[in-house]
């Protein structure tokens, strides 16, 4: 079965939900709300996966520009998961084990 996709309808729904680049944060908080209905909606059309990508992609533009995150090394990134989990050193020996 070959999948068509409507322009018309994805035009329809891109006109509905995004005019161009996220330049706000009440703009951001409401297209991460369109993501977050298209991601669990279940049997999404193919315009709608399209329209889903593309918003997503607009997100990841926008947290860049305005949320930058730090390099971490990855001791640190473990260390942060361990503190955020309420894990200490005697757990994780347990977790993975030691030789």
């Amino acid at each position: 079965m070959t999948l068509t996709f409507d322009q018309t309808a994805y035009r329809n729904l891109l006109a509905e939900v995004a005019s161009g680049a996220i330049e706000t944060e009440e703009e951001y908080e409401r297209v991460l709300k369109v993501v977050e209905q298209l991601t669990f909606k279940k049997n999404r059309t193919t315009e709608e996966q399209a329209l889903h990508k593309l918003l997503v992609i607009l997100i990841e533009a926008y947290e860049t520009q305005n949320y930058p995150m730090d390099r971490s090394a990855p001791h640190e990134i473990l260390q942060h998961i361990m503190e955020v989990s309420g894990i200490s050193q005697a757990d994780l020996v347990n977790i993975i084990g030691y030789n």
